[in-house]
């Protein structure tokens, strides 16, 4: 074969490939306004960066780059505000880059009373990166809970005293999950995972759930 129809070929690959992404992109917004309008929420096709920080300048926002949100669901949940959207950034570039994509529920002014944190899963890094000094609160009455997350926070009395026992058994039997807390705005996703568009109420409970673990006073 010569080398203008292998150039040609990989161009129209590449181009249907482009394609087939941009039309399942599709079908899922539309999916995700349907659920949106289901739910009696108001629906963007997509999300305004800016304002969404301004609701929660949370440390997701600080990551990668290229970032995107859209289908962004905006309602009210057990009487509380919430935002629901798929969020996309890249980390690294070229052959290394990844791009993450997940569905967040971003909760503003819902961590009334919490100190800022950030909850992750453990993964192997971290636990090299403690070796040499990487901040993570663990708690001796919890190893299940300290075996399956990361916590990170300046103010790590007061992250203590919000980590209660109830708390700290609600996450070490609830694995997987993502919170991150700053000036009370509060973020709950899972990481890479995006709900399928007709488990948003069930993902979006769930993700209510997790929060409400913490039994703050109102």
């Amino acid at each position: 074969m010569s080398p203008v129809l292998i150039v040609v070929g990989i161009v129209a690959l590449t181009g249907g490939l482009i394609y087939w992404g941009l039309q399942i992109e599709k079908k899922r917004t539309e999916a995700m306004r349907l659920a949106s309008q289901a739910m009696g929420y108001a629906f963007e096709e997509t999300g305004d960066l800016g304002q969404l920080r301004s609701f929660g300048d949370l440390p997701l926002f600080d990551q990668g780059h290229s970032k995107r949100a859209r289908s962004v669901m905006t309602g009210r949940t057990a009487d509380r505000d919430v935002k629901l959207f798929d969020y996309q950034y890249t980390t690294g570039s070229g052959k290394n880059s990844h791009t993450h994509n997940q569905t967040v529920a971003l909760y503003p002014e819902g961590g009334r009373g919490l100190p800022d944190f950030v909850l992750a899963p453990e993964n192997f890094l971290h636990k090299i990166g403690q070796a040499f000094g990487y901040q993570d609160i663990d708690f001796e009455q919890s190893p299940e809970f300290s075996a399956h997350y990361l916590l990170r926070g300046d103010d790590e009395a007061a992250i203590r005293a919000a980590f209660t026992a109830d708390v700290l058994a609600f996450f070490a039997q609830h694995h997987s999950w993502h919170v991150e807390v700053r000036s009370s705005h509060v973020a709950v996703y899972r990481s890479g995972h995006r709900c399928k568009p007709p488990e948003a109420p069930a993902y979006l409970a769930d993700t209510l759930r997790v929060m409400l673990a913490f039994r703050r006073a109102e």
